[in-house]
């Protein structure tokens, strides 16, 4: 109280040009620390840069999912396969329920599932097999940017940040799916084949970097982690950097197979229209 009435003292005996220089002062340091304030708070919050670079996508209740307009590859039976990405979430699903990081209803799926321990969890289905595929249990870190993997050749695995591996047993290869691919949402399972019980939620966090390959393309128990943007070679299949601008509503698949994603799935009649059969033809 006693400097708060100095303070009226001072202000109330000055002239008024120092008045108005003491005010202009007393406003430029209340507006320095606004902006600082402001700075700490934003800065505290901030997702860290993706490890890849460029942007990134962000997934949550409003921005639901990614996914093909088609089928993706409906007729390929794959003998082995690896979908890869860097994710980053600030908080785990809630327990006994998981999220779909990236999915093909009827054929595979990549999740993180909320249980005692945030665990990586790969599911698939093989020709012919009674049971589904699976493989889990790796832990996943909150506030990371963490490399994600899914590895299969009728059998499943998994990986974080160059560690894992198939569990045994190759042979055979992935069922169809004429169903289209997505990268977050909610991917359905069959209910009597499924490993990863509970309500599939709508991912929230961070992905970057998504890539398939028709190959199994990590060997066990241990492996690099690529650095940069992941790049195509021979045995890439799809490819997406997600560095589009943030209000996008479609994110180009590099390879020539042209798989590109839309917001929910969902192609504009205008571009769907300008379709042309090159796109199917490189498909084939």
């Amino acid at each position: 109280m006693k400097k708060f009435t100095n303070f009226l003292a001072q202000y109330v005996t000055v002239s008024g040009i120092a008045r108005k220089r003491f005010l202009k002062t007393i406003f430029q340091q209340l507006v320095t620390c606004i902006i600082l304030l402001t700075w700490i708070l934003l800065s505290a919050n901030a997702v860290p840069p993706s490890p890849a670079g460029g942007r990134m996508l962000r997934l949550d209740e409003t921005h639901d999912f990614v996914g093909t307009s088609e089928a993706w590859f409906p007729d390929e039976q794959f003998e082995g396969l690896t979908a890869e990405a860097w994710i980053y979430f600030e908080e785990p699903p809630e327990f006994g329920t998981f999220w779909t990081i990236i999915g093909q209803e009827g054929r595979f799926g990549l999740v993180l599932y909320g249980g005692n321990k945030d665990t990586l969890g790969t599911w698939g289905y093989a020709e012919g097999a009674d049971h589904g595929l699976s493989a889990g249990g790796d832990s996943l870190p909150t506030r990371k940017w963490v490399h994600v993997v899914a590895l299969y050749d009728a059998s499943a695995g998994d990986g974080v940040n160059g560690k894992g591996g198939n569990a045994c047993c190759p042979g055979g290869h992935l069922i169809r799916s004429d169903k289209p691919l997505r990268i977050g949402g909610i991917v359905a399972q069959n209910v009597n084949k499924s490993h990863f019980k509970g309500e599939n939620l709508k991912l929230r966090g961070y992905i970057d970097e998504v890539r398939i390959s028709n190959i199994v393309r990590y060997k066990g128990p241990e492996w690099k982690v690529p650095k940069g943007k992941f790049r195509i070679d021979e045995h890439t299949i799809s490819l997406w950097h997600f560095d589009e601008a943030p209000w996008s509503g479609r994110f180009k698949d590099e390879t020539e197979n042209g798989y590109d994603l839309w917001r929910s799935g969902a192609m504009p009649v205008e571009a769907q229209s300008k379709l042309t059969t090159t796109s199917g033809k490189l498909k084939k």
